[in-house]
């Protein structure tokens, strides 16, 4: 499916704090009642540890999203992290109360803008369920940024530009309907927009139709990724899918190259070259899993690649 980069009510800054609020609250409740981030804690903790970093800047964090289970999870995995969430639009009651329940988290009250993120705001960025809301040369500048702070940055989507995906978004208003009562914190006000006059419902299923038709291929989101002007970094991209989904989610996780080891060793034999390597002359796999390329470009097999400028030799 071709990408489209249609608008979400979420993005416009006319729509009102009630309706985006109540759509977040709806996102973060349906995101960890599907536990749909699960698969992630593996790898983001992997990465984590390779950079040595001590807090973690959520951009884009919405209501809170996966957090209240991801952190813990992550935390058992030994990394001994710390969050701060940040939002263009904080949904303060919602992030208050998550901050509130969960240790080592807190939030940034003022405005943060993902292509904008205060130097103060030190450490391994993640986005989750937001890049596709950025056209590709924003979305180009929000990795170019990490990577001239020398941070960490990892991009998880919930959803994936297919036709399976498009199909099980139009059940939205029906999970919405069914879910409502466990969003919390309560108010009344969302029964009423939700039950009787379904502007929630209604928004969660045009702004979830148009997400589907704006998320990034894991080949897409490496494309930016080797665009960016760095000889010192390693990204990994793939799909993952969640336990009991039948949607596999991309993901793109990029670290400082510094900070890790590689993460193939050979005795010496030159790795072998993918069809990828043609594409990207500055780039060098350093290691790959034996998979194959999804028909709609998502990439089932993990690769890692390695930028080095073109007259490096093969990386040893």
């Amino acid at each position: 499916m071709k990408r489209r980069h249609l608008v979400e009510l979420e993005d416009l800054p006319w729509w009102p704090a009630l309706f985006r609020d109540a759509c977040t609250d709806y996102l973060v409740t349906a995101i960890r009642l599907t536990k749909v981030y699960s698969c992630a804690v593996p790898r983001l903790a992997s990465a984590l540890s390779r950079t040595n970093a001590a807090q973690i800047i959520d951009l884009c964090s919405g209501g809170g999203g996966p957090w209240p289970q991801l952190l813990p999870a992550i935390r058992a995995e030994s990394v001994d992290i710390s969050l701060c969430l940040t939002d263009k639009y904080p949904n303060a009651e919602a992030l208050d109360k998550l901050v509130s329940d969960l240790a080592m988290a807190r939030y940034e009250s003022e405005s943060v803008s993902a292509l904008n993120v205060p130097s103060r705001l030190n450490g391994f960025r993640t986005l989750f369920s937001s890049f596709h809301h950025f056209q590709p040369a924003d979305a180009k500048a929000i990795l170019a940024s990490a990577v001239d702070a020398r941070q960490g940055i990892a991009v998880f989507e919930a959803t994936s530009r297919t036709p399976a995906s498009l199909a099980l978004m139009f059940t939205a208003p029906l999970a919405v309907w069914l879910m409502t009562p466990m969003v919390r914190p309560f108010r009344w006000s969302r029964l009423f927009w939700t039950y009787l006059i379904p502007v929630v419902p209604l928004a969660v299923l045009f702004d979830g139709v148009v997400s589907c038709l704006r998320v990034y291929t894991p080949r897409e989101m490496l494309d930016m990724a080797l665009e960016v002007e760095s000889v010192e970094y390693d990204w990994e991209t793939g799909t993952d899918k969640p336990p009991g989904s039948p949607i596999a989610i991309p993901y793109l996780i990029g670290v400082p190259r510094n900070t890790v080891e590689r993460t193939a060793e050979t005795d010496g034999t030159p790795l072998p070259r993918l069809e990828e390597e043609e594409r990207y002359p500055t780039a060098s796999v350093a290691s790959r899993s034996v998979g194959r390329t999804e028909p709609d470009g998502s990439i089932a097999a993990c690769y890692t690649y390695r930028n080095r400028r073109a007259s490096d030799s093969q990386p040893s």
